[in-house]
């Protein structure tokens, strides 16, 4: 049988470094016609789906499997913002939707609290506990898996501080407007020249105590799973996300606040940013000094 993908195989990379997503996408169309030598696999795209942007059907962020006798389909993704998948006006159909698998920060009551708008665009599944299925988020690059091992093993954090760069978007700024301790570093890559090589990003996140992972386009960051990786401790609002293997509060890693508001069109709003705060810098506080 002839199957159709939906996709944007591009080759991303930075300092010669694979972006994990655009890397991930050509091994699994790789390892398909491997595995299912029977079927035909043919890649379709429209040269306008960059107005679209990334959550559109035809991005490099996410892969469709399409049925062409019936235009069911099962859709991959990781684009930050699972919201993009049920809008018609973004090429999707998503009564059509078979299978989601997706690695970022979704969550029913989220999803539930979006499908109640009153929006002829949005499309959804007939029965989104059977489509949806999670899988794990990602490093931001395919590479260095050696290196953090060995990032892991050495690590020995020069300074007691609970440590981020990364982009302070609007929302971040709310979370940490008002934190100003000399033991919490906040770098923002939008200011200067504040981008590192990743290695060096790596190699520097391990002089620090603690991983502060502030959630930006969805629950889950990169930054994240790069802390795991290299054994740097996290800390972070809790995670509501669904994984195939949950990852623990206090046990994961360290959590500090996560009282929102789900009823804003299913995009969580923390109630009270100052309360945020207070509870960021209490908890900083409670493991600062624990030498384990």
């Amino acid at each position: 049988m002839k199957y159709t993908i939906r996709h944007q195989f591009r080759n991303l990379n930075t300092y010669g470094l694979d972006f994990y997503v655009t890397n991930f996408f050509k091994k699994f169309y790789d390892e398909l016609k491997k595995k299912y030598p029977q079927h035909e696999f043919e890649v379709l795209l429209n040269p306008e789906y960059e107005k679209y942007g990334q959550g559109g059907i035809y991005s490099c962020m996410s892969l469709s499997l399409i049925n062409p006798n019936n235009e069911n389909y099962i859709l991959i993704s990781l684009f930050d913002n699972w919201k993009y998948h049920f809008m018609s006006h973004m090429g999707w159909n998503a009564n059509k939707m078979k299978k989601f698998f997706y690695a970022g920060g979704f969550n029913y009551l989220d999803y539930f609290n979006f499908k109640q708008s009153k929006n002829n665009d949005l499309k959804f599944p007939e029965n989104i506990e059977m489509v949806y299925e999670p899988f794990f988020y990602n490093p931001y690059f395919d590479c260095c898996y050696d290196k953090m091992t060995e990032l892991f093993e050495n690590r020995n954090p020069k300074y007691d501080k609970l440590f981020f760069r990364g982009w302070m978007w609007d929302s971040r700024k709310k979370m940490t407007e008002n934190v100003d301790r000399d033991d919490i570093l906040i770098i923002d890559k939008n200011i200067g020249e504040s981008n590192l090589p990743y290695i060096d990003y790596l190699k520097e996140l391990t002089e620090y105590k603690v991983s502060l992972s502030l959630p930006g386009g969805t629950e889950i960051c990169n930054r994240d799973i790069e802390s795991f990786a290299i054994g740097v401790p996290v800390l972070r609002p809790s995670l509501s996300v669904n994984y195939p293997n949950p990852l623990i509060p206090n046990y994961h890693y360290v959590s500090f606040f996560h009282p929102c508001d789900y009823t804003s069109m299913g995009t969580p709003k923390y109630i009270d940013y100052t309360s945020f705060q207070k509870n960021l810098e209490y908890n900083w506080d409670l493991i600062k000094d624990n030498k384990k």
